[in-house]
């Protein structure tokens, strides 16, 4: 399956860098999500917006993204 989805960060929820664990939580929740599409899997300050099929149209395009 070859999905795409748009995600909000909100970057208060960033991971500080120099917190090697806190980081590697918020990466594995990341991956977590990427790996079963479940909403629930994506870390804090990830809140998702869209998904869709690689082959479905953009609802983005036209608005200001360059791809």
């Amino acid at each position: 399956m070859s999905n795409r989805t748009l995600v909000e960060l909100n970057h208060d929820h960033c991971p500080d860098i120099y917190d090697d664990n806190r980081l590697l939580l918020w990466a594995e929740s990341a991956a977590a999500y990427m790996r079963s599409g479940r909403k629930e899997e994506l870390p804090r300050g990830a809140t998702f917006k869209h998904m869709r099929h690689h082959s479905d149209p953009d609802p983005m395009k036209g608005h200001g993204d360059p791809s």
